[in-house]
């Protein structure tokens, strides 16, 4: 199975707007991306506490005190977890997306169904 960094490669989300890949991706899955949030935080926190603030300490311990600096950096690094965490969740929902994509093409086919017996019942 390949592993897919950026959502215009994912073969499930190929052919949809960017709106409606950050609707699937974000707004569709909301347990998974609850679970995944907490995962992150933890992450983000654990990170931090036991891997930037002693590498920072070690390498360059002024930049603590730089607030500026030290905020770059945090925010960087949260910003970097939070692309991971995505770039890991649209391919473990890859099976969901393609379930999820189907549904909304049936609905889309009946929905063009249903006009065109409107139509024709009204001729």
């Amino acid at each position: 199975m390949s592993f897919y960094f950026r959502p215009d490669d994912v073969p499930e989300l190929q052919g949809l707007t960017r709106w409606d890949q950050r609707v699937l991706l974000r707004g569709t899955f909301i347990k998974e991306r609850a679970m995944s949030t907490v995962v992150l935080l933890m992450a983000v926190l654990g990170s931090v506490q036991f891997v930037i603030n002693p590498l920072l300490l070690q390498y360059a311990p002024t930049v603590r005190a730089d607030n500026m600096f030290y905020a770059a950096i945090l925010v960087g690094w949260l910003l970097f977890l939070m692309w991971a965490r995505d770039a890991i969740m649209m391919n473990v929902l890859r099976p969901k997306l393609a379930l999820k994509r189907a549904e909304m093409k049936a609905a889309e086919v009946a929905k063009l169904e249903t006009a065109r017996a409107s139509e024709q019942g009204e001729a």
